[in-house]
């Protein structure tokens, strides 16, 4: 009876993988064959997911994305609207091992895409899906009476330049997780204004 072979997992593995080259080489150390010797797969097993170092790194690139939606994903919803966005930003910040993980990996992409254009669509990528969540968030809450000294738009480019602001001053140990998550609720409570006090 021929082997199951769970795709799903295949791909988690390699994931971790390739993350874990870039974050100690650096883009420029993601190689098939160095994906072979950090993963344990052969070169050809590799090359049936991903044939060439272009699609490893599309790849890499790619599961940021995706790691970021189920984290997002995860959070669950209460009657609070405030606390319930501020905790979907909070996920977004490297506060836990998994967090740093994946943000480290996106630093690499940002550093390759100031003088790289693929990285740098390939980065674009990435931005535009996650502002498209803020902007989303950002217009319910103009909906119901929340903001209003702004625009949907140009919250979400806001809180967004405020995130990864945060992001690099907490990679590079600059502040604590808690003067991240003070200075994000702060933040966030000047943009947005409950109804029955912004008169």
């Amino acid at each position: 009876m021929p082997r199951i072979v769970d795709h799903d997992q295949r791909r988690t593995e390699l994931t971790e993988a390739v993350w874990s080259l870039i974050r100690e080489q650096g883009l420029s150390g993601v190689t098939i064959r160095n994906l072979s010797k950090r993963s344990g797969w052969s070169s050809g097993a590799i090359r049936h997911y991903l044939p060439n170092r272009e699609a490893i790194l599309n790849f890499a690139a790619q599961q940021i994305g995706e790691r970021a939606w189920q984290r997002l994903q995860a959070i669950p919803a209460s009657d609070d609207l405030f606390q319930d966005f501020l905790n979907r930003l909070e996920v977004t910040l490297p506060l836990d091992e998994e967090g740093r993980v994946w943000l480290e990996v996106w630093l690499a992409f940002v550093g390759a895409a100031v003088s790289d254009q693929d990285f740098a669509d390939a980065q674009g990528v990435l931005y535009r899906d996650l502002n498209a969540i803020f902007v989303e968030a950002f217009t319910e809450f103009a909906r119901r009476g929340w903001l209003p000294a702004s625009t949907p738009q140009a919250s979400a480019t806001e809180i967004h330049a405020l995130l990864d602001g945060l992001s690099v001053h907490l990679l590079l140990h600059q502040i604590t997780p808690g003067q991240a998550r003070e200075t994000l609720k702060i933040a966030l409570a000047r943009m947005l204004v409950r109804p029955e006090t912004s008169a």
